[in-house]
C-alpha cells in the first residue's frame, strides 16, 4: 500500500520516505553460504578480478565481488516471471512494457522483450527499423490512449511525433521532457535503469537518455588474495594438452556488503505529469513518482530476499545473508531519522498492481492493452 502525507513523500511497506529525501542507500551484511570463506570474485578479461586499497585506509584491501552493471541485471530478473520471454511477475499486473513478435500479434513467434533487452524500451531492436508499431496510436499526451492508428512505422517515429522533431536530430529544448512521459507510457522500468536512444541515420540527438535511478553492487572488506590449483584432464587422451594445470583467484573477506542506492532526487526530478493547458503543471506527477519509488524498493527487497537463504552468483560465490543481521535502510534529506531496519521480506510480498492502475490511467482494458504491448518484428 502506497500512502502520502504533507510530511513524508511515500510510504511502502513499514518505509516512510521523508518529503526532500535526496538518496536512499540500503546495505546487507553477506557470507558465504557453504561455510567456506574463499570467494570467486567478478573478473574481467584481461584485467581479472578488480582489488583496490580502501582510500580511507580503513577496511585495507577492497574487492568488487559482483559490479553495477551485473547487479543491475539481478534487479531486473527478480521482476519476471520468466527471464526468456520477459513476462513480468504477477506484482506488476499493469505494468507497461513492449514485446516484439514476428507479426505484431501476442500470439505471434517472440522475438525480444523490453524488460530483457538491453537499453530497455530503446533499445536497438525496438526503437529501430526493427520495431514496428502495429496498431499503436501516436499520442499526444499520456491520457490519449485512443488515438488513431500508426500502423507499420519505425518506433523512432514515434519519438520524433512526440518530441516534435521533424528534421530527426532538431530537439526544442522545452519539448525533451516528453521523453520521460514517453518512457512511463511504454515502459517505466526505463526510468529506473537508465536508457538512451540512438537510432543511427535517424535520431542521435544525445539529450534523450536518462541515467540509472537504482545501482548496488556487492564488495569485499579487508580481503586477502589467495590462488588455487585447478586442472583439465582429458580422460580419452587424444587433445594436445593431455593434462593442463592452471591457477584461479580466490578471495577471502572480513566483511561483505550488499551496497544499493536509490536516487531519490532524479526520480523526483523527471517530468512524469500529463502536461495542462498551456503547459501548466499536470496530472500524475506525485503518483507516477511515488510508483517508481516503490518499484526501486521492492527490487531491492526481492534480491534481499533471494539472498535471506542463498545466491548462486557463481560456481564458487554462494551468498547469503549474515546470519544475526539484518539490512539496514539510511535517508539522507527530510526530517526523519536516517536509519532504521530495511523490512524486506515484507516490501516483497507486496503487489504493485493498485498504484500502477492510479499512476497510469485509463480503463482497465486500456491498460491490459499496453501490458504488454506488442510491436511488429
Amino acid at each position: 500500500m502506497i500512502t502520502n502525507t504533507p510530511s513524508a513523500l511515500l510510504t511502502f511497506g513499514g518505509i516512510s520516505i521523508p518529503a526532500g529525501c535526496r538518496r536512499i542507500f540500503i546495505t546487507a551484511e553477506l557470507e558465504p553460504s557453504n561455510g567456506d570463506p574463499r570467494i570467486q570474485p567478478t573478473g574481467f578479461p584481461d584485467v581479472g578480478p578488480v582489488l583496490y586499497p580502501d582510500p580511507a585506509e580503513k577496511d585495507g584491501l577492497i574487492c568488487l565481488i559482483e559490479s553495477e552493471p551485473s547487479m543491475a541485471n539481478w534487479l531486473e530478473a527478480v521482476c519476471l516471471a520468466d527471464k526468456y520471454t520477459g513476462t513480468l511477475k504477477e506484482a506488476f499486473k499493469g505494468l507497461p512494457y513492449i514485446i516484439l513478435t514476428d507479426t505484431g500479434a501476442a500470439n505471434g513467434i517472440f522475438k525480444t522483450s523490453s524488460t530483457i533487452d538491453g537499453h530497455r524500451f530503446a533499445s536497438e531492436y525496438i526503437m529501430g527499423a526493427k520495431g514496428r508499431l502495429s496498431g499503436v496510436g501516436i499520442a499526444s499526451n499520456m491520457s490519449a490512449f485512443q488515438a488513431p492508428p500508426h500502423e507499420n512505422k519505425e518506433m523512432v517515429e514515434l519519438v520524433k511525433a512526440r518530441l516534435g522533431m521533424p528534421s530527426g536530430d532538431t530537439c526544442p529544448a522545452a519539448n525533451v521532457p516528453e521523453i520521460y512521459r514517453l518512457a512511463m507510457e511504454y515502459d517505466p522500468f526505463a526510468l529506473i535503469h537508465g536508457f538512451q536512444i540512438s537510432v543511427k541515420n535517424k535520431l542521435t540527438f544525445v539529450g534523450l537518455r536518462s541515467p540509472r535511478a537504482i545501482t548496488g553492487s556487492i564488495v569485499g572488506l579487508n580481503c586477502d588474495r589467495l590462488t588455487v590449483p585447478g586442472i583439465k584432464f582429458d580422460p580419452i587422451g587424444t587433445g594436445d594438452a593431455g593434462q593442463a594445470i592452471f591457477q584461479k583467484v580466490r578471495i577471502t573477506a572480513k566483511k561483505i556488503e550488499a551496497r544499493f542506492s536509490i536516487d531519490v532526487g532524479l526520480l523526483t526530478s523527471l517530468r512524469l505529469d500529463t502536461p495542462g493547458v498551456s503547459g501548466a503543471p499536470g496530472q500524475h506527477q506525485e503518483t507516477r513518482t511515488q510508483l517508481l519509488l516503490a518499484i526501486a524498493l521492492w527490487k531491492v527487497a526481492a534480491f534481499l530476499e533471494l539472498m535471506s537463504v542463498e545466491l548462486s552468483l557463481r560456481t564458487e560465490c554462494k551468498l547469503r545473508i549474515k546470519n544475526g543481521t539484518k539490512p539496514e535502510i539510511k535517508l539522507e534529506g527530510g526530517n526523519q531519522p536516517s536509519t532504521q531496519d530495511f523490512p524486506y521480506s515484507a516490501i516483497a510480498a507486496l503487489t504493485l498492481t493498485t498504484q500502477v492502475g492510479a499512476a497510469l490511467p485509463g480503463t482497465e482494458a486500456e491498460q491490459a492493452a499496453r501490458s504488454p504491448r506488442v510491436l511488429k518484428f
